[in-house]
């Protein structure tokens, strides 16, 4: 299920997570992961701007945040450029998809509910892409 609201309505029994965002959304994120049961499991993602804003994020025990400091990052290998604003998550999630979904499918028959935060522009492309995954399937369930 991939939720599209910028507060969400997270079901009592999600157990498997994947929420994305970035310094914007730590609130929400906070307050989701509180409401997580203790035998959740998943990922989370946090892109910030430089290493200063990473705070302490209390998540169920097999829930796993990542903080990335977009001042330790690159942007496109090989390119010379600074890590851009949403860059460096898109990179995250698009690697963890790849590593726990082998194809779309397997991805639209999972369990995980997927939340990404931000700007409108932040991982645009991204979210482009999840929209039209959940959106292209009959049946597929997309708040």
């Amino acid at each position: 299920m991939y939720l599209e609201y910028r507060d969400p309505p997270l079901q009592h029994d999600a157990t498997r997570v994947l929420f994305a965002g970035d310094a914007s959304s730590v609130d929400a994120l906070r307050a989701m992961l509180a409401a997580l049961p203790i035998c959740a499991r998943g990922q989370v993602f946090v892109e910030v701007d430089d290493s200063e804003q990473i705070e302490t994020l209390v998540a169920p025990g097999r829930v796993s945040v990542t903080w990335l400091a977009r001042d330790r990052r690159s942007g496109a290998p090989g390119s010379g450029r600074a890590c851009a604003p949403g860059e460096a998550l898109e990179r995250a999630v698009r690697a963890w998809l790849a590593e726990m979904y082998v194809d779309t499918d397997s991805l639209l028959a999972g369990e995980h509910v997927i939340w990404i935060a931000g700007p409108t522009s932040f991982a645009y492309d991204l979210r482009h892409d999840l929209h039209g995954v959940f959106h292209a399937v009959d049946g597929a369930s997309v708040l």
